[in-house]
């Protein structure tokens, strides 16, 4: 039986990147509170070597972690910013691309009206 793929080798140098600076912010945000990594874990219910590989940028940890970081932040508001579909500039750009060049009026049946 083969070896399980590495979550790491299947990601791109710049999510990896996204990665390791996401886990330097949580890490400098827990830091500026005074909090040690077990007092964090302990709030968030994980274990002190879960939130260590958040810090560091493991991509195996979950999004609940993630979640539960930045609930004891006070900024889990900002995880819904993630992929917000009004920051996509190229979901928008296809979007208004397939405008219909004219929008015209549609007709009604005589049934549909009512007096």
């Amino acid at each position: 039986m083969g070896r399980i793929p590495n979550v790491k080798e299947g990601l791109p140098t710049a999510a990896l990147n996204a990665l390791s600076i996401l886990g330097e912010n949580i890490r400098t945000a827990r830091k500026r509170r005074g909090w040690t990594l077990e007092a964090m874990s302990s709030s968030m219910f994980v274990s002190r070597k879960t939130l260590a590989s958040l810090e560091d940028g493991d991509p195996s940890v979950g999004l609940a972690v993630l979640a539960a970081a930045l609930h004891s932040f006070n900024m889990v508001k900002d995880l819904s910013m993630i992929a917000d579909p009004n920051r996509d500039q190229v979901g928008m750009f296809n979007e208004r691309q397939n405008l219909p060049k004219r929008v015209r009026q549609q007709k009604t049946k005589k049934e549909n009206l009512e007096f």
